[in-house]
């Protein structure tokens, strides 16, 4: 059963996975959302997804989950009155559900078998249990500093290490999703209705 795996994002990273394969048989690529407005651009990805079903149906789709609270962060603006922290937003954040709606419509419409993933689960399946990413200390002007942990990166890496061509961190964390999606109940239970079928025919 071959497996789409997508980390969605104004450039969302896909990867095509058939467990049981070779890792490094794995293809992965990139879809850019275009447009001015946050509307135009799920539909950009709407369109793109689509015309990739018409070429190749997956059995399966899994998508990253995207986070289900807005973080809020501090920044300091320049007031008449001096500099300000606020607490702020980053508006990519309201985007993304709407590109995840967008990928869900083409998906159901399809009507193919999905599971949405939280990053964290994902990450433990593709990483193993106890990985630690590296850090990077990040510092801004007006707040403290702070240890960022680079999973990119760490995804980018692992891809490499297992022989899988990936253009960037977006194509490899959606490698990490689809693998991710075969230890699904969901994808456990289309795999076996599947056997199932074919041991009727």
């Amino acid at each position: 059963m071959l497996i789409l795996g997508l980390d969605i994002a104004t450039t969302t990273g896909f990867a095509w996975y058939e467990p049981g394969a070779s890792l490094a048989s794995i293809k992965t690529g990139l879809i850019k959302a275009t447009g001015e407005s946050h509307e135009a651009k799920a539909a950009s990805l709407g369109d793109q997804l689509r015309e990739m079903f018409k070429e190749c149906r997956p059995d399966f789709v899994a998508i990253e989950e995207p986070l289900r609270n807005i973080k809020t962060f501090k920044k300091t603006i320049q007031t008449m009155y001096g500099p300000k922290v606020i607490q702020t937003v980053n508006p990519n954040q309201m985007l993304l559900y709407s590109l995840v709606g967008a990928a869900m419509v083409v998906v159901s419409a399809y009507k193919k078998p999905w599971e949405t993933i939280p990053s964290a689960t994902w990450r433990k399946s593709f990483f193993g249990a106890g990985f630690k990413p590296p850090i990077k200390i990040i510092v801004r002007e007006g707040e403290d500093a702070v240890a960022e942990k680079q999973w990119k990166k760490a995804a980018v890496d692992r891809c490499r290490l297992l022989r899988i061509d990936v253009k960037n961190a977006d194509a490899a964390e959606a490698v990490g999703v689809a693998i991710a999606g075969e230890h699904t109940q969901r994808f456990k239970q289309e795999r076996n209705r599947a056997d199932q079928a074919k041991a009727a025919a």
